[in-house]
């Protein structure tokens, strides 16, 4: 297959920030901390986080996000999950087409939230960290399928497969690298994919790395979260797209 990854060829990608908290934050005991994290959220950085959500179970921050072809995209930017908190930023979206989401310095925006959140919670401690990108490729009019199959050997394999997911885990000394590797299609807005006909079907490889800590013992430092956040940026999508196309 001829088909080579590359930064241009990126139609979405999504940059999250989660944090493990020990115990668990949650709205039933927490519920007026966190009402006020989330303000302070909305407050301190609106271009990220809009309007503060809480219900009995749940907790979550988002924001409409305007588009230059004048969609508009509700996404949530804050989620409280079993785990801990998710901080999403968009970077590019695609609604059609691709459209650029200016968001600058991800990286100080979760450290400074990251810190806020620490400050509020002092009796958490936070054995990890992770940072995970969703990226989707566009492969235009090339099956995706095709693509994501060609790395096998067997001929037959390539053949007979329908779908496929790879997940793979290359983990390093300290950190634990996984990549979900699938085919997917670029959604028309408000077109069911089997009503559009083969011929103006386009694909895309949907490629989600997930960067974390392999130590899970106490708290993180201030530079191990560093290190974590480097490491990211160095990975992706740099040193990725050279994994994806097969190359040193």
């Amino acid at each position: 297959m001829n088909y080579q990854f590359d930064k241009e060829k990126i139609s979405q990608h999504v940059v999250k920030y989660g944090v493990d908290t020990r115990p668990p934050l949650t709205p039933e005991q927490d519920r007026t901390k966190l009402q006020d994290y989330g303000n302070w959220l909305v407050e301190q950085f609106p271009e990220v986080f809009e309007t503060l959500l809480i219900g009995p179970r749940d907790l979550r921050v988002q924001r409409t996000f305007l588009l230059p072809n004048a969609k508009r995209v509700e996404l949530p930017t804050f989620v409280l999950t079993n785990r801990g908190p998710v901080f999403t930023f968009p970077e590019r979206l695609y609604i059609d087409r691709p459209h650029e989401i200016d968001i600058t310095e991800k990286d100080r925006i979760f450290r400074r939230t990251f810190e806020e959140l620490r400050a509020r919670f002092p009796d958490r401690t936070v054995p990890r960290v992770g940072v995970v990108h969703e990226i989707v490729f566009d492969t235009g009019f090339i099956n995706s399928l095709d693509i994501v199959a060609s790395n096998f050997k067997s001929e037959l394999w390539r053949q007979k497969v329908k779908n496929i997911r790879v997940l793979l885990e290359a983990p390093t000394d300290d950190k634990n690298l996984n990549i979900e590797i699938r085919p997917t299609y670029l959604q028309r807005t408000g077109t069911p994919n089997d009503m559009v006909p083969p011929e103006d079907l386009k694909f895309g490889v949907v490629v989600n790395v997930d960067i974390n800590n392999r130590r899970v013992t106490g708290d993180l430092t201030k530079a191990e979260i560093s290190d974590i956040l480097a490491f990211a940026n160095d990975y992706v999508p740099d040193e990725l797209i050279r994994f994806l196309n097969n190359e040193e």
